[in-house]
């Protein structure tokens, strides 16, 4: 059962059973014919050299790491258009596939979503709500501001 904030009429839901819930949908789901040739079309039209050459291995790890492909893509188009030079596309889209990995604003994403959560656990914060944490008193504080007074200390 999720755990639910009520405070002047807003229901703010927390971050972890999102993730938890967005973790389910994903490994529950398949892709259809039509969405991996839709993502296949995607590959094709990113402009690099050399060209994206799609293969069998191409394929098959769209419908394995389907989950990891929207992130994939994105982390592609950025080592094209960031590295001096990207020698074979395919596995750079291949490993970012496998590994999860994702262009770097949305690694950010997961570091302040790993900060929430460590930030919850020691009750500096209870709930979040875009780019604004709350206390356990109710004061509404922006997550840069938190994130700076509040650094991330393990044991």
């Amino acid at each position: 059962m999720p755990n639910y904030l009520t405070g002047g009429g807003v229901t703010l839901l927390l971050v972890r059973w999102e993730q938890s819930l967005q973790e389910q949908t994903k490994k529950s789901v398949q892709p259809s014919q039509e969405e991996v040739q839709e993502v296949l079309q995607q590959l094709r039209d990113i402009p690099c050299t050399p060209q994206f050459r799609l293969n069998g291995e191409i394929q098959r790890t769209v419908r394995r790491y389907w989950q990891n492909v929207p992130g994939a893509i994105a982390y592609l188009k950025e080592a094209v258009r960031t590295w001096k030079g990207v020698k074979s596309p395919e596995a750079v889209f291949v490993a970012a596939c496998k590994e999860g990995r994702k262009p770097e604003s949305a690694q950010a994403k997961s570091e302040v979503a790993a900060w929430f959560e460590w930030a919850r656990r020691q009750r500096i914060v209870i709930a979040m709500s875009g780019e604004v944490v709350y206390t356990p008193d109710g004061e509404a504080v922006a997550l840069t501001e938190m994130m700076r007074r509040f650094p991330v200390q393990e044991p």
